[in-house]
């Protein structure tokens, strides 16, 4: 399988199998890859696995697997808005990341890398740390002190090395940049072959909904992982000509931490000055900002702000309907009532619901 990858900013190839993480000049690589699926030939196995026609490793080795994905599109109802909930929150290790990490550590283990460094507000820690257990490689994981403990002792679990970093999301990141000097650089928000992993979410709503997409998708979107994998999926199917459209890419944020919105309307990116209870989402600076824009912009879809007091409303009534989320996924259910007016009776919508209320059950007891 041969393919590049692309720096966006200056145009330079690198072949993917080298053991990079960014381009020299700073900017976060993309792979030069467009696959086509081929529906007939899809295997019995219902995982993300499903798709490896469309993921970018040479094999596919089972061993390092949790037979992750496939999850529930179940129906659900907020605000008099009928919507599909996407279950991603029953991965593995409790949240769509797994999609993610699976890829790529299975890409680490593939180019023969034994240790890595991740850098994680907590799920992306989680997922990671799963998979580098599975795949025997060492995890050192730099989290932010402030943020769930219930993430970083899962992370601990599974024999990852937690490194507490105090200070804002930026200084944390900074951290790992210092430590991955020593072993590779596993970011998510860098990496590719990670969007590449959580583009199955897409495939799989596809095909959930007989080959067609939902006019909207609503995503909490802290890096972007989430969204831009959905994006790289719609485009390739539509190039395929499985799908004739792309759904309206809804990208959700607090009030509290919306660079999105500023960055789009042409203001300067902001200071948080206090933390979102949706502690997955509170990003300052995320990475790929531009290409999150683009994607949204590209699919006439919208940057939806909401506030804590919206998150708790959303958290309430999904509980309400069975559904055990952390609050960072109550957002994008939050986001459904500002739009409740504007979507029509004969529009779909899915609605992402990214991770577990049981990482952050002792938040969630003090707010509702």
């Amino acid at each position: 399988m041969l393919f590049n990858y692309i720096c966006p900013e200056c145009g330079k190839v690198i072949p993917a199998d080298t053991p990079v993480w960014r381009c020299e000049c700073g900017s976060y690589l993309d792979l030069d890859y467009m696959p086509v699926l081929d529906r007939s030939r899809l295997p019995e196995e219902k995982s993300m696995w499903r798709y490896s026609q469309v993921l970018p490793l040479e094999n596919i080795n089972p061993a390092l697997s949790f037979r992750e994905g496939y999850t529930p599109l179940v129906p659900m109802e907020f605000w008099g808005v009928p919507v599909l909930g996407k279950l991603d929150y029953l991965m593995p290790s409790g949240s769509f990341k797994d999609r993610g990490a699976a890829l790529m550590i299975h890409k680490c283990h593939e180019m023969g890398i034994n240790e890595i460094v991740e850098d994680s507000s907590g799920n992306s820690a989680c997922a990671v740390a799963a998979y580098c257990a599975r795949a025997g490689i060492r995890a050192n994981i730099y989290m932010p002190a402030g943020n769930s403990s219930a993430k970083s002792i899962q992370a601990r679990a599974y024999g990852a090395t937690i490194h507490l970093i105090g200070g804002s999301r930026t200084d944390c990141a900074n951290a790992a940049i210092e430590g991955a000097k020593k072993s590779y650089y596993a970011a998510h928000a860098y990496n590719p072959f990670f969007l590449h992993g959580t583009k199955t979410v897409i495939y799989e709503i596809a095909e959930q909904m007989g080959w067609s997409v939902p006019d909207y998708y609503f995503t909490p979107v802290g890096s972007g992982s989430q969204l831009l994998g959905v994006y790289l999926g719609l485009k390739e199917m539509l190039n395929a000509g499985i799908i004739d459209k792309m759904p309206k890419l809804m990208a959700v944020q607090s009030n509290l931490c919306a660079p999105l919105k500023e960055f789009s309307e042409g203001r300067p990116l902001s200071t948080p000055v206090s933390q979102s209870i949706a502690e997955g989402i509170a990003i300052a600076r995320p990475v790929r900002l531009k290409q999150i824009i683009e994607a949204v912009k590209e699919t006439g879809g919208d940057f939806v702000i909401v506030d804590d007091t919206e998150i708790v409303e959303a958290l309430r009534l999904s509980f309400a309907q069975g559904f055990y989320i952390e609050p960072t996924s109550a957002a994008a259910v939050a986001a459904v009532k500002q739009y409740a007016g504007k979507i029509r009776q004969n529009e779909s919508v899915v609605v992402s619901l990214t991770g577990h209320g049981l990482k952050a059950s002792a938040k969630i007891e003090s707010l509702v």
